[in-house]
């Protein structure tokens, strides 16, 4: 057997059709071959031609990719630590429940949601400039961002959070955030520390 066919294409075929629910005919119908080809690939009958492992290949690592930005999402979602997950937009695309309480947020969900306009004007300053930093077009290896809520009973809300990029499987780049409560007076040591906000480490 030569190197060019060690990908054992008859398991990855079925995997990946299983994976998305696709018959051997749909499968066939997007690789512009015959059913009777894909059902000869499964059974080990014939293997792809070079140009046609290329594209299962790629078709079969980007499924994976998505796979794991799924997986990233879930771990956040079902995390003891309190964590988040947001994309350009500053927009939440997963906060779990330890985040929530730990950020003390009346919500019972922020996916959808953006960070602008939902913590007060000093919050939506500090974002803005962290995007600018550059953190969605990953110039930046890790942050570390302080913040100040403004609770809806008037109060305020000292938070650091952890940030580090993901690179998603389409090009896109999310942000991990892992949160901690801070009192105000660590929060000012901190600040003073940084010189400010944001303190960033490039790659």
């Amino acid at each position: 057997m030569s190197m060019l066919d060690d990908f054992h294409w008859p398991g990855q075929i079925q995997g990946y059709r299983r994976r998305y629910g696709l018959s051997q005919a749909a499968l066939a119908d997007t690789l512009g071959v015959h059913q009777r080809t894909v059902s000869r690939w499964e059974r080990g009958e014939d293997t792809p031609g070079p140009a046609m492992r290329r594209t299962l290949r790629a078709l079969i690592r980007r499924g994976q990719g998505a796979r794991r930005d799924q997986g990233l999402a879930m771990r956040v979602r079902n995390s003891c630590w309190p964590q988040t997950l947001l994309t350009e937009g500053a927009i939440f695309i997963e906060a779990n429940a330890a985040a929530l309480k730990e950020a003390r947020l009346p919500y019972d969900d922020l996916r959808g949601r953006s960070i602008y306009g939902s913590f007060g004007e000093e919050t939506d300053l500090v974002t803005a400039r962290w995007e600018r930093e550059g953190f969605f077009r990953g110039e930046f290896a890790m942050g570390i961002t302080l913040n100040v809520e403004q609770l809806p009973d008037g109060g305020a809300n000292w938070l650091r959070t952890l940030d580090t990029p993901h690179f998603t499987e389409d090009g896109d780049v999310w942000c991990l955030s892992e949160l901690k409560r801070l009192s105000k007076e660590e929060y000012e040591s901190l600040y003073r520390q940084f010189g400010g906000p944001i303190l960033v480490v490039p790659f």
